[in-house]
């Protein structure tokens, strides 16, 4: 049934539009009627096919997100009435400055999302930082904003690390133990939906972990993994969240102890069957905590992006997990935390760990980390505190605000990225006056700047270098960072 009520205007990429219809005569548990509604690019054809979901007081709402600029029809499907058979259109504008961001996907095995009006993919490191739990930003936009300019604007981390757990059902608990209903709590999916929106219109991203760990009780396993406690919840998940631009997931942490591939595949199989618009899943893998060797399979290699338990990776590190799957985005998935216990003392962190392990993952190819400063007193589930020294984090930030190209590589020897035309190199080096540069494979006379990575973000001119191998010495001894090329 054509409805003009139902047509709507929409902007590309955010935000995103929204239906409700009212439906008092359904039958059973709300959460389990099924009903979706598809969307066709009218132009070209494409399809994004999303479910409904239930919201309250006898009303399902259902969301969409235009990839493409243009004029969309729709129409609803269920095997209830009142759900089935609603048709209407959605007119997507976009104008030639439309500099909003998409999905977050993957390329040449980097971590992308889609820009602009085109839609054409730039590449990106998450640095991302750990995030408080749904009961303390629910309903609370001013909190989220806050959050967003002291670690966004005022550190430069991209993003927030949240833990479901079994928040899912109840936004008050964490254990499935303490679940007295297996139907999806509303006020989390309100306060995810929330943080995914601002922090997507910052600029930014949200990674969660849909679980947490068995030993804890924060996983489904009470109910059965895949069963139908939790499909009903992705069916959820994937009609609220996923027309959603913005956030990735991961399973959860130490899942070695917990899932086998059969899970894992399941579970992806499944939410993306029911995620209209694609999201990055995947799952981290018990290892390995230390040492280059990346070769055992993955507990379930068929994901997104590859996931390790790193312990303090060094560059090496990074740069053989970038290797070992060449093909997918990697995430180091431990959690790197400043901390003052003597508990993990091998595997925790000081700031110049911090801001060398920024520096160590994007010279390796680009390997998404999360991050987190815990004075004694603060836990993990109250997210972290603000770093001692925020601009270190900024200048990285800064750096590489323009300059991790989609093209760039790194180079076979050292701390160095290069695009393989030879237009574009960022070199790194730690505890040094003096850097060695080959740039005898450089595309003519390329301008260069140097920057101290220790202090606040500022740029030393250092003319235009020529194709050839050169010394250059610094003016003292720091860890020093050179861009060559010109970054637009």
């Amino acid at each position: 049934m054509a409805d003009d009520r139902l047509d709507r205007v929409g902007q590309l990429w955010a935000p995103d539009v929204e239906w409700r219809l009212e439906n008092s005569t359904y039958q059973g548990n709300p959460y389990d009627v099924i009903a979706t509604a598809t969307f066709v690019h009218v132009p070209s054809g494409v399809r994004h096919t999303t479910g409904m979901f239930y919201d309250g007081d006898g009303v399902w709402k259902f969301r969409f997100t235009g990839t493409r600029i243009g004029q969309w029809s729709f129409t609803t499907r269920s095997g209830d009435p009142d759900l089935d058979g609603h048709q209407g259109t959605v007119s997507v504008r976009g104008d030639a400055a439309a500099s909003g961001r998409g999905f977050i996907t993957s390329l040449a095995g980097k971590w992308a999302r889609p820009s602009g009006r085109h839609g054409s993919l730039q590449a990106f490191v998450p640095q991302l930082v750990m995030y408080t739990g749904p009961r303390d930003f629910h309903g609370r936009p001013a909190r989220i904003d806050a959050d967003i300019e002291t670690f966004l604007v005022e550190h430069g981390f991209n993003g927030f690390h949240v833990m479901g757990s079994c928040h899912w059902f109840d936004i008050d608990q964490r254990a499935s133990h303490e679940i007295k209903q297996t139907n999806p709590d509303r006020r989390t999916f309100q306060a995810l939906e929330l943080l995914i929106r601002k922090v997507h219109a910052a600029g930014g991203m949200v990674h969660f972990w849909m679980w947490g760990d068995e030993s804890r009780g924060w996983t489904p396993h009470r109910w059965g993994l895949n069963g139908s406690v939790d499909q009903r919840l992705q069916r959820y998940l994937a009609a609220r969240l996923g027309p959603l631009p913005g956030w990735t997931m991961g399973y959860g942490f130490d899942l070695d102890e917990w899932v086998v591939a059969r899970d894992l595949e399941g579970w992806q199989r499944h939410l993306q069957e029911q995620l209209g618009w694609s999201h990055l899943l995947g799952a981290r893998d018990a290892g390995p905590n230390r040492g280059l060797d990346h070769r055992r399979n993955q507990i379930y290699e068929g994901l997104g992006y590859a996931g390790y338990e790193h312990h303090r990776p060094a560059f090496e590190v990074y740069r053989a997990a970038v290797a070992a799957r060449p093909a997918r985005p990697v995430f180091s998935e431990d959690r790197f935390r400043i901390r003052h216990a003597r508990e993990y003392a091998e595997k925790d962190y000081t700031m110049e760990l911090t801001r060398r392990g920024l520096w160590h993952s994007t010279m390796a190819g680009g390997v998404a980390n999360i991050w987190g400063n815990f004075p004694p007193g603060r836990d993990a589930w109250q997210g972290s505190a603000r770093y001692e020294n925020p601009q270190m984090i900024k200048t990285y930030s800064r750096f590489f605000a323009r300059r991790f190209r989609n093209e760039m590589r790194p180079a076979a020897q050292g701390m160095c990225l290069q695009v393989p035309a030879g237009t574009h190199y960022v070199f790194y080096a730690e505890g040094t006056e003096t850097m060695t540069l080959d740039l005898t494979a450089m595309a003519g006379v390329q301008p260069a700047v140097a920057v101290d990575t220790l202090r606040p973000y500022q740029e030393l001119p250092l003319g235009r270098l020529t194709a050839r191998k050169t010394n250059w010495r610094a003016p003292y001894r720091s860890d020093w960072a050179i861009a060559i090329g010109v970054f637009k």
